[in-house]
C-alpha cells in the first residue's frame, strides 16, 4: 500500500476529526431476534441507512455479501446465488440478483432473515449463509427508480436510468424493469520504453476516449397457479454501442532530448445484443415430496471493428495501418429437473439431472495497409465454432444431526463432449465426479464452525478457443483447441463469531490442489511462437480471508459500521518453462476491502467511503513476464440526505487518488527461460477521476 492510501487509512483510524457526532441511535437491541441458526431482522433495524430498496437492507445485514453464484463452476446448480425471496430462490440467471431485489420496495418488506448453518428447509447449495427476504402480504402495486449522472475526467456526462414497476395482472404479479444510460470515461497512458541494459530509448502518450451506451429492458412474472404450483418467467435483453477513438504521441528519447517519432491513430465502434429467458415451474406433489423444472436460454453476439490501428510520420504522415476486424456468437441452452424430499424435520434430499449445449462462434480478420496495398496477416484459429453438450445426475442431503450439528453431502457426476471446427477441428470427451460435504457445529448462539470438502470443475471459457490480438500492445493470443477445465480438490474450515446485533467475525482458511492449472503456455505454428491459454500443470492455494462489520460506538463514533475484508493468498505451481517454483499468473497475494458510512438520524444525513486495494501481481508469458501495481488503490467518497419529499439524494467523487495502476513488461530474447533479456516497458494507466450524483426513491 502506498503513500496516500496509507496517509488516509491511518488518519482514519487514529484522528478523532472525522468522528462527526450526533445522537446515538435507539431501539436497534428489539430488532433481531435469533433462533436456532436463523437471525431475523426487523426494518427497523436498516432505518438508520435510509433504504431505498431491498438491495439496501440486505447490503447491511452483518456478515453477509451478495453473490449471484459461482459463475467459474460448471451448471445451473452453481449459479443459483445466496439469495431467498419468501423461502425459494429467485431461481434464474437472467437477472442478476441485484436486479431482482432493486425491484421490491422497502415498504415491501416483512423483515430479512439470515440463515446461518444448512437446515432442512433451506437448500444452501454450498453457500455458507443465506439471506430470505420475507415480503409482506398484498403489497400490490408498486415500483422504484434510481436516477444518476455522472461527470467523466474527460468532462463527459453519463447519466443512467434504472427503474422497475410491479402489478398484479390477473392471477399473475407482473415486474417491467429498465435499465439504460451511457458513460464517457477515458482511459490515459503514460509509457516509456528501455533497451536490455535499462536504458530508455522511446517515450510515449495517449488519451483513449469511450463511449459506451446501454438499454437494458427485463420482465417478470409470478404466477401462483394454486396452492401446489408456482410458475415464474423472467426475460431481459441487452443491447450496446461501445465507441472510442484514440491518439497517442511517441518520441524518441536521447539524454535528455526528446524527438518526434510516431503518431497513432485508431477509432471503432463495437455492438452487441444479449437475450436470456429462464422458465421456472415447481409443483409440490405432497407435504414431503415437490418438483422443479428449470430451462435456460441465452444468445448474445457482438461485433467490433474494422479498426484502423494508423501509424504516421510526424513530418510525411501515414505510413502504415493494421487493420482489425472480429466478433462472436454465444448460445446457451440448459434444462433442470429437480424432486426434493423432506421425509422428516431431520432430512432434506434432492435428486435430479440437467443437461445443457453450449456454442460460441468466433471471427477474427487482420490485415495490414501499406499505403498501396491492403495484405491479409494470417493468423492459426481465427474462424472456428466450439460446441459443448453436458449432462449431468446429482444427489444432495442435508442432515440435521441434533440442534448443534448439521451436515451436507452431495454427488454430482458429469459427461460433456466438446468438439471444435473451423481452423482448428477436435472432438474430446470428459467425465468429472463432484463430491462435496459439509459438517456445520454451533457451539453457541453467538459462534459457528464449519468444514468443508468438496471437488470443483471450472466454467470452460470458449474464448479460449479462439486466437486473439492486442494492437496497442503488440500482443497476439493464439486459440488452444487442447485447453481442459482446471479442476479443485478443498479443504475448507470456517468460524464465525457474532457480537451485539450489528456485529460479525469470521476467519476462513482455505487449501486447494488444482489440476491443470489455467495460465499461459508456447504452440510453434509454421506462422511462428504464439503464447496461448493453457494448462500449466498442477498447483497449491494456502488462503486465509477475514470478514468483519463492526460498529464504532466503542470508539465515540456514534451511528458508524466499518466493514473490513483482508484476503491472503499463498499459490505455489512448478513454471514449465523454468522449472521454478512461482505464483500463479493473475492471482494477488493481498486483497482489502473498506467500506464506513456513519448516518446522523436527526439531521437526516449520511456519508461514508469505500476502499479497494490490491499488493503487486505478476503475468508469466512464454516470452515476457509482467508485473503489476495497483499503486495506492482505489477510495470513494460520498455524502447523501433523505430530508427532501421521500427521496434519497447522494454526490459521490470516484477515484479520490487518482494515481492509477502501473505495468512493467521485460521481453525476452526467446523464451522467458532463457533469461535474456529484451527490453523492458514500463505503463500507467488511469480512468481519472469522477464525480455522480443521484437521486432514488420509490412509488
Amino acid at each position: 500500500m502506498n503513500g496516500a492510501a496509507g496517509i488516509f487509512i491511518g488518519a482514519f483510524l487514529s484522528t478523532p476529526v472525522l468522528a462527526i457526532q450526533d445522537a446515538p441511535a435507539t431501539g436497534s437491541a428489539t430488532q433481531v431476534q435469533t433462533e436456532a441458526g436463523v437471525a431475523a431482522y426487523q426494518p427497523g433495524f436498516f432505518t438508520d441507512y435510509a433504504p431505498v430498496t431491498a438491495l439496501d437492507m440486505v447490503s447491511r445485514v452483518p456478515g453477509f455479501g451478495l453473490s449471484n453464484g459461482d459463475t467459474s463452476r460448471r451448471g445451473l446448480g452453481d449459479a443459483f446465488g445466496n439469495l431467498l425471496i419468501n423461502g425459494r430462490r429467485p431461481s434464474n440467471k437472467s437477472l442478476s440478483l441485484e436486479t431482482v431485489l432493486q425491484r421490491i420496495p422497502v415498504d415491501d418488506v416483512e423483515r430479512i432473515e439470515l440463515i446461518q448453518e444448512a437446515l432442512p428447509q433451506y437448500d444452501m447449495r454450498g453457500h455458507s449463509r443465506l439471506v430470505n427476504v420475507v415480503l409482506r402480504e398484498g403489497a400490490g402495486r408498486s415500483g422504484s427508480w434510481d436516477a444518476r449522472l455522472q461527470v467523466s475526467d474527460s468532462g463527459r456526462l453519463g447519466p443512467r436510468i434504472i427503474a422497475s414497476y410491479t402489478t398484479p395482472v390477473g392471477p399473475t404479479e407482473m415486474t417491467f424493469g429498465l435499465d439504460t444510460g451511457m458513460s464517457g470515461n477515458r482511459l490515459r497512458r503514460r509509457e516509456s520504453r528501455h533497451d536490455a541494459s535499462g536504458v530508455e530509448f522511446a517515450r510515449g502518450s495517449d488519451n483513449d476516449q469511450r463511449q459506451y451506451e446501454e438499454f437494458a429492458p427485463s420482465w417478470s412474472m409470478n404466477w401462483d397457479i394454486n396452492d401446489n404450483s408456482r410458475l415464474r418467467m423472467d426475460a431481459r435483453a441487452n443491447l450496446w454501442t461501445w465507441h472510442r477513438v484514440r491518439f497517442a504521441e511517441y518520441h524518441s528519447v536521447s539524454g535528455a532530448t526528446l524527438t518526434p517519432h510516431r503518431l497513432e491513430h485508431n477509432e471503432t465502434e463495437n455492438h452487441g445484443s444479449l437475450y436470456s429467458g429462464t422458465l421456472s415451474y415447481q409443483r409440490d406433489l405432497n407435504e414431503e415430496i415437490s418438483l422443479e423444472t428449470m430451462l435456460l436460454a441465452t444468445r448474445e453476439r457482438w461485433e467490433d471493428g474494422p479498426e484502423a490501428y494508423e501509424n504516421y510520420d510526424p513530418v510525411s504522415g501515414f505510413t502504415d495501418s493494421i487493420i482489425v476486424s472480429a466478433g462472436a456468437e454465444m448460445e446457451e441452452t440448459a434444462l433442470r429437473q429437480t424432486l426434493s424430499w423432506d421425509p422428516n424435520d431431520r432430512h432434506s434430499l434432492e435428486f435430479g439431472g440437467e443437461h445443457a449445449s453450449n456454442s460460441r462462434e468466433t471471427h477474427l480478420a487482420l490485415s495490414e495497409n501499406d499505403g498501396t496495398t491492403i495484405t491479409p496477416i494470417d493468423l492459426p484459429v481465427a474462424e472456428t465454432r466450439v460446441e459443448e453438450s453436458r449432462s449431468e445426475i446429482f444427489a444432495n442431503h442435508v442432515w440435521q444431526i441434533n440442534d448443534r450439528f448439521s451436515l451436507e453431502s452431495g454427488l454430482r457426476y458429469e459427461f460433456s463432449e466438446i468438439a471444435q471446427t473451423g481452423d482448428a477441428q477436435q472432438t474430446r470427451s470428459f467425465t468429472y465426479p463432484k463430491p462435496s460435504v459439509t459438517l456445520n457445529y454451533r457451539s453457541d448462539d453467538r459462534n459457528r464452525f464449519r468444514f468443508t470438502g468438496r471437488r470443483d470443475v471450472d466454467q470452460l471459457d470458449f474464448g479460449k478457443f479462439a486466437s486473439s490480438v492486442d494492437v496497442t500492445d503488440n500482443n497476439s493470443t493464439l486459440g488452444n483447441p487442447d485447453y481442459v477445465p482446471q479442476r479443485t480438490w478443498t479443504l475448507e474450515g470456517e468460524w464465525e463469531r457474532r457480537f451485539g446485533d450489528a456485529g460479525s467475525f469470521s476467519l476462513q482458511i482455505g487449501y486447494d490442489w488444482v489440476e491443470d492449472l489455467d495460465g499461459w503456455v508456447s504452440i510453434v505454428t509454421p506462422t511462428g511462437v504464439f503464447d496461448a491459454p493453457g494448462n500449466i500443470g498442477d498447483g497449491t492455494n494456502l488462503r486465509v480471508t477475514g470478514n468483519l462489520t463492526t460498529p464504532l460506538d466503542a470508539l465515540g463514533i456514534n451511528n458508524a459500521v466499518l466493514d473490513v475484508f483482508l484476503e491472503w493468498y499463498d499459490t505455489n505451481v512448478e513454471d514449465p518453462l523454468t522449472g521454478e517454483n512461482r505464483q500463479w499468473s493473475g492471482t494477488r497475494e493481498w486483497e482489502l476491502r473498506l467500506d464506513y458510512r456513519q448516518t446522523f438520524p436527526q439531521s437526516q444525513m449520511a456519508w461514508g467511503w469505500d476502499y479497494f486495494w490490491l499488493s503487486d501481481g505478476e503475468v508469466h508469458r512464454s516470452r515476457e513476464f509482467q508485473h503489476h501495481d495497483n499503486t495506492d488503490g482505489d477510495l470513494d467518497i460520498y455524502v447523501e440526505t433523505t430530508r427532501f419529499f421521500g427521496v434519497t439524494l447522494r454526490a459521490q467523487v470516484d477515484a479520490v487518488f487518482n494515481t492509477g495502476d502501473d505495468r512493467q513488461r521485460i521481453f525476452y530474447d526467446g523464451s522467458r527461460a532463457s533469461g535474456i533479456i529484451d527490453g523492458i516497458d514500463y505503463r500507467n494507466t488511469s480512468m481519472g477521476r469522477s464525480f455522480q450524483i443521484s437521486a432514488r426513491s420509490t412509488f
